[in-house]
């Protein structure tokens, strides 16, 4: 299968990030992707000095031989990511060279279910094109939904997101503090136009944040059914 993700004719779409998760730049056209892999019994390794190019105007500058991952959307669904480092990077040109590691598949996000449930939490920052926004205080929302693949955000009249806005949340209840880097996909409003709230894809979990929101998922769903079989007991 990693064969097939090294053929740039299979990616869509490509993602930089930095090991936490915070998204950087994202890129649908005018990047390549490279083709061949040193195979060995480990597993498939890229050769030396392959590199992701993206190409544009008003790219982002990042800092030379800074760590980042890079995120490969494939026509199969599948999502593999790729550590590596900064090459180059100008506002028409960024280069990362990959590691010589193993890709990693990450884990399919359409195989866990959404929950409805209020559950608390803050937005740290807020991502507009090219402005960065960190308010003084973090700003309260409650979360209507979730699942592995993102959330819905209900609306708080202390601030109007936009579509393609990215905000870090901070959910205490899922596990301690979790943040989350999350893309606004839609805003969904009430038939008289009022915002409702904002339909949200998380844009790169690590692994660990995967088990813990499939854990903390699989929890909701546990106190559910245990309260609907509660309920209907007591009929």
């Amino acid at each position: 299968m990693l064969d097939k993700v090294l053929d740039r004719n299979k990616v869509l779409k490509v993602e930089i990030c930095t090991f936490k998760g915070r998204a950087l730049l994202t890129a649908t056209t005018h990047f390549t992707f490279p083709r061949g892999t040193i195979t060995k019994d480990e597993g498939h390794r890229f050769e030396p000095n392959d590199s992701v190019i993206i190409k544009g105007k008003g790219l982002p500058v990042f800092a030379r031989n800074a760590s980042v991952v890079v995120i490969a959307h494939t026509k199969a669904g599948d999502r593999f990511s790729f550590p590596g480092h900064v090459a180059v990077s100008t506002e028409v040109q960024l280069n990362v060279t990959l590691s010589q590691v193993e890709a990693e598949l990450l884990p399919d996000r359409r195989r866990f279910y959404k929950v409805n449930a209020e559950i608390p939490c803050v937005v740290t920052s807020i991502t507009r094109g090219e402005t960065h926004v960190a308010p003084d205080s973090p700003l309260p929302f409650l979360i209507g939904d979730i699942n592995i693949g993102g959330i819905f955000l209900k609306h708080n009249e202390l601030v109007e997101l936009k579509k393609e806005d990215i905000v870090a949340v901070l959910v205490s209840d899922v596990s301690g503090d979790t943040e989350l880097t999350a893309k606004v996909l839609r805003v969904v409003t009430t038939d008289t136009g009022s915002i409702k709230g904002y339909g949200c894809e998380f844009l790169f979990i690590n692994k660990s944040q995967e088990e813990i929101l499939a854990n903390f998922i699989n929890k909701l769903q546990r106190e559910r059914r245990a309260l609907e079989k509660a309920e209907a007991s007591a009929l």
